[in-house]
């Protein structure tokens, strides 16, 4: 396994408290992975996303934006609900420094480049996104409908 992914995994990857859906602990689900990148899902015990990070050593919040809407639609996301953060190794502990310097040379960082959804209507309101049980993508749906697949999952399931 490459560095980054266990660096993710040993320094940046924390349990949260679910937003907006509940008050119930969050842990991180990874998404996709890479030599430079890791994308997680902070999921509560209902299946339902907090909050989606991109953990990576060189952003681009375009490419991210553009990954989320494919997955969610444009009209979920926005680019001032992403935010940019940098992480430095003498904030994350142990020996976190002495791994980023290894791997990314003196002063290398970690960006993180993170989304949480903000309904904005009562409609809105009324839909949650999950990770699909099946192909492990990001979908929409409404808040009571606690099957966890999309509907291009539901459909190769039901053989339509």
């Amino acid at each position: 396994m490459e560095w980054f992914p266990v660096f993710v995994r040993k320094y940046l990857t924390f349990t949260g408290k679910c937003y907006r859906h509940c008050d119930k602990p969050t842990s991180m689900k990874v998404l996709s992975e890479g030599s430079t990148e890791v994308v997680g899902a902070y999921v509560c015990p209902d299946g339902i996303v907090s909050q989606v990070i991109r953990f990576s050593v060189k952003p681009n919040s375009a490419r991210f934006q553009d990954t989320l809407s494919g997955q969610v639609g444009s009209e979920n996301v926005s680019p001032r609900d992403i935010r940019v953060a940098t992480r430095h190794g003498w904030e994350l502990g142990s020996n976190a420094t002495e791994v980023l310097e290894s791997n990314l040379g003196a002063g290398g960082t970690v960006t993180e480049e993170y989304w949480r959804r903000y309904p904005k209507t009562d409609e809105d309101k009324k839909k949650a996104i999950s990770i699909c049980r099946s192909c492990n993508r990001l979908f929409v749906h409404d808040t009571d409908d606690k099957d966890r697949l999309c509907s291009a999952c539901k459909k190769k399931q039901s053989g339509t």
